[in-house]
């Protein structure tokens, strides 16, 4: 994934999604946020903005958090969002920049595989497990092809959109439930939000 590739639309991109999705967006997001135990250590890959840190530490102020975006103005956003009394690690990267000494009792991504091609998206999957501890959550909110005709269409539409505004490479939804569940990972609970386009779903390794 190229850096600060989302940029360019960091400063709307929360506008632009609440514009689409009304509330779906950040209902599907906090679904399962209670589920995460208190005193966790939480990698969150893909945060945007910071407005689901700052809901997220609202909820579990007692946790620390390794915060994980590509694109330097969302950090800088996400920064505000937040009191400097959590305890918040930020850092500019992807999942190629996950501490390799840490374990983590739980791991938050949300609208971040979707980025990936199914090619690419077993070894993205491989290193977020690999830095998971054993009966650690993983929760997983995405996109979900039901392959109805609408959905289709806000795909198509939305990969073009992503492509040209912030260099996307990939051209359409992979498989990621099913890549999450063929790393051995079990699907505990699961929740459809927007007509079932959007699936929030947690998981165990």
């Amino acid at each position: 994934m190229t850096l600060n590739g989302f940029d360019r639309i960091a400063f709307t991109y929360d506008f632009l999604a609440k514009l689409i999705y009304g509330n779906h967006i950040v209902d599907s997001q906090e679904h399962f946020l209670d589920k995460i135990r208190d005193h966790s250590k939480i990698l969150m890959l893909g945060g945007g903005s910071g407005w689901l840190l700052a809901a997220l530490l609202k909820k579990k102020p007692n946790c620390e958090v390794w915060y994980i975006e590509a694109s330097g103005k969302m950090i800088a956003l996400s920064k505000n969002k937040v009191d400097e009394k959590h305890n918040i690690h930020f850092i500019h990267g992807t999942e190629q920049n996950i501490p390799s000494s840490l374990k983590y009792d739980a791991v938050i991504t949300n609208f971040y595989l979707d980025l990936f091609a199914d090619e690419q998206l077993g070894e993205v999957i491989g290193k977020i497990r690999a830095s998971m501890k054993v009966e650690s959550f993983w929760i997983a909110t995405d996109f979900n092809d039901d392959n109805k005709w609408w959905q289709k269409v806000l795909l198509k539409t939305m990969y073009f959109f992503f492509r040209i505004t912030c260099g996307l490479e990939s051209q359409e939804l992979p498989e990621w439930n099913k890549g999450i569940k063929m790393a051995d990972v079990r699907e505990v609970e699961s929740k459809s939000f927007y007509r079932g386009f959007i699936k929030t779903a947690l998981y165990q390794r």
